[in-house]
């Protein structure tokens, strides 16, 4: 069974992440791994770039591929899943999305339709929350979880998740507004009391339609993917920190109970779940890879928080005195050389990043307007949002020098690399004499794009 070099990289990823969702990594994971790398001839370059893939891309290459390799990688996923002899919630719900996004022909999947994708971070953690979203008002399915609403919160209950539905959130808001608003100075005690008044006013006239806008829509429709149908939102657990939060989207189809009991009869029973009949050599291809009663998985476990000491540990002993700089089609930089660190900055500063790395020779703050078509076209293509006037009115407010912007953007972009590299930042940064051409300074050989044509 032979992949495609994109093929192996997307699968590195998934596998990674497969390891990874239950925020511990064991001997028996790591063996397991291993074996597949050697099977499928994965290479070590191929998982430093599966690295700056975020998981819906990796899993919409993956869909490329026929049957019969799908059905082996359901194969791969319920292995590595019982590599560690514990299968996680995480880890089931994780190859139930893999399984439904591959849109994998069994007939345990039938009548369930999902996706997954991936979503910059939010203002805030949906944690196990399951949200229901909307494109606009469905009056049978509104009707149907009112009417259910007990059996479903007892069902996602079961699974430690529970149901955010705008609606029920708001009567318990309504009938608790005194207790609210006591809240809400002490969480949020900058709010002006005109600006308590006009949530009073205001949040019992939101609907879900218009949260599912705001939160997912706009972003899901402008790359591409349209949600025509009521859903639930199942945040996947991950223990990576980048700027991406994984989702599955079930499609609600009939009865929003019946949905969730048939999604859930899939997700309890995804170890067991018989996949087609492989032929001998995938069969012999399987057995070498799975893990044996052999593998000790009593050795050393890698935790969220080991990571966080090797990054200590990277951030001030660089081994490499300049690392390149990883630049993916969507503008997230990545210190290929500093254990794949992201640079993390809000877009609008990676916008003017990137500008200024493309333009090598330099360009003069007081001509940044000449730059404005090409800053809004960056700006657009790395955006995740939808309003054009309002990616418009920054970009005019950058380079037009309107109020503070440009100096707080080029602070922000000094500090994320500073935050990171701390003296070492200096060929990474923004520099030049006062009136001048400023420029980066960093040789251009180190810069890497997934994409650059992405950005013209």
């Amino acid at each position: 069974m032979k992949f495609k070099e994109n093929h192996k990289t997307a699968l590195s990823k998934v596998l990674s992440d497969l390891v990874q969702c239950d925020g511990i990594v064991n001997q028996g994971e790591i063996d397991f791994l291993h074996r597949v790398n050697e099977a499928f001839g994965i290479t070590s370059a191929s998982r430093k770039k599966a690295t700056t893939l975020i998981l819906s891309d990796a899993v919409g290459t993956l869909k490329t591929l026929g049957d019969r390799e799908k059905n082996f990688l359901l194969c791969l996923f319920q292995s590595l899943s019982l590599a560690d002899n514990n299968l996680s919630p995480n880890e089931s719900l994780l190859i139930t999305a893999l399984i439904l996004s591959l849109d994998m022909k069994l007939a345990a999947t039938k009548g369930i339709k999902a996706h997954l994708v991936s979503i910059p971070h939010l203002n805030f953690d949906t944690r196990n929350a399951v949200l229901y979203v909307e494109p606009e008002y469905d009056r049978q399915v509104n009707h149907g979880i009112m009417h259910d609403y007990r059996d479903i919160c007892r069902l996602l209950k079961a699974d430690h998740r529970e149901l955010f539905y705008l609606p029920m959130v708001l009567r318990d808001l309504s009938a608790k507004q005194a207790t609210f608003r006591q809240t809400l100075n002490y969480i949020e005690p900058t709010l002006s009391d005109e600006q308590l008044d006009l949530i009073d006013t205001h949040l019992p006239k939101m609907d879900s339609a218009f949260l599912s806008k705001e939160i997912f829509l706009n972003y899901l429709n402008i790359n591409g993917l349209e949600i025509n149908k009521p859903a639930f939102f199942f945040k996947l657990g991950d223990m990576e920190a980048n700027n991406y939060h994984d989702y599955l989207i079930l499609e609600i189809n009939g009865q929003p109970l019946a949905t969730l009991r048939q999604f859930y009869a899939l997700k309890n029973s995804i170890v067991s779940l018989k996949p087609n009949v492989l032929n001998a050599k995938e069969e012999r291809l399987l057995k070498q890879i799975r893990p044996t009663s052999d593998d000790d998985n009593n050795e050393l476990q890698y935790t969220g928080f080991h990571k966080v000491l090797i990054d200590i540990v990277l951030k001030h002993t660089g081994t490499h005195e300049v690392s390149r700089l990883y630049v993916t089609k969507r503008g997230d930089l990545f210190l290929t050389d500093r254990n794949n660190t992201e640079v993390k900055m809000p877009t609008l500063s990676k916008a003017l990043y990137l500008l200024f790395l493309f333009h090598e020779e330099g360009i003069s703050l007081n001509y940044l307007s000449d730059y404005k078509p090409e800053l809004y076209r960056i700006y657009r293509q790395i955006s995740t949002y939808g309003d054009d006037a309002i990616l418009e009115r920054a970009v005019d407010n950058l380079t037009d020098f309107v109020g503070n912007t440009l100096n707080a953007t080029l602070s922000r972009i000094k500090k994320a690399f500073t935050d990171i590299l701390g003296e070492d930042a200096s060929r990474y940064l923004i520099q030049g004499e006062k009136g001048g051409r400023k420029t980066i300074h960093l040789e251009r050989r180190l810069v890497v794009f997934e994409d650059r044509k992405a950005f013209e």
